[in-house]
């Protein structure tokens, strides 16, 4: 399969194409020109430079975004919302068959945060699933709304498949232990996504034939927050590794 990353040279974009460049024809997008990856340079928020860029794929991971789940609008806006929608637009003339967005958990995270983005309360002993109803923590995650949404437009008024993510935290290192001490650790515990169980969730991705599909791409974490049970049926992802044996 012929397959797109945008933002390829982020964190989860370096899993993805580590995982997946001997099962895929993989194609790089990114913000700077990066010569060692032999990227495409492109800005998604300017609609000029999108364009006849995606021609010739079977499929678009969409990952390019500002990550942060405290950006300010001034940075949501062209990254995040515009540069969605153009790149998800260039997919329908190009005749892209599916989408992949990396949506986040910040999406739920409102009914489990302590004080801020990035902290977790115990306390609250939920469990989450995806027939809840969201609750944004951010911008950022409202951002990530947006594209799930208009993923779900796009499949139903173009017919492009649309799987969308809710992603926990990827580290660079693959240990979620640099969270340790910190008021990050439980919310690392319970988000934690290892690269391998990344790279699965994507191939996953790749390979499921549904119209529109939203997930969870978190490890099986002995203290995760988000109930894996539709998933698991949904996507047929089984995550392998569990935050808890590197603490």
């Amino acid at each position: 399969m012929k397959v797109g990353i945008t933002g390829a040279d982020g964190t989860i974009g370096t899993v993805l194409r580590n995982g997946l460049s001997g099962q895929h024809e993989l194609t790089s997008f990114t913000l700077e020109a990066n010569q060692e990856l032999g990227s495409t340079k492109m800005d998604l928020s300017k609609s000029a430079e999108v364009v006849g860029k995606f021609s010739g794929l079977d499929a678009l991971i969409h990952l390019a975004a500002d990550p942060s789940p405290d950006a300010p609008w001034e940075s949501v806006q062209p990254n995040n919302i515009e540069a969605t929608y153009n790149a998800f637009n260039e997919c329908r003339r190009a005749g892209v068959g599916k989408i992949i967005f990396a949506s986040t958990n910040h999406t739920q995270h409102g009914d489990t945060l302590l004080t801020t983005t990035e902290t977790l309360d115990p306390s609250k002993n939920k469990i989450l699933s995806l027939s809840d109803p969201t609750n944004p923590d951010s911008l950022y995650a409202v951002s990530k709304l947006f594209g799930e949404n208009l993923g779900k437009y796009f499949s139903e008024k173009y017919g492009i498949q649309f799987v969308g993510l809710r992603i926990g935290w990827v580290v660079k290192g693959n240990d979620p232990t640099i969270m340790q001490d910190t008021p990050s650790e439980d919310y690392m515990r319970a988000m934690y996504l290892s690269h391998r169980d990344c790279v699965h969730a994507f191939k996953r991705a790749l390979e499921v034939d549904k119209k529109y599909l939203l997930a969870y791409a978190i490890s099986n974490n002995s203290r995760k927050v988000f109930e894996l049970t539709e998933t698991i049926a949904a996507l047929d992802f089984h995550p392998v590794d569990d935050a808890e044996t590197f603490f």
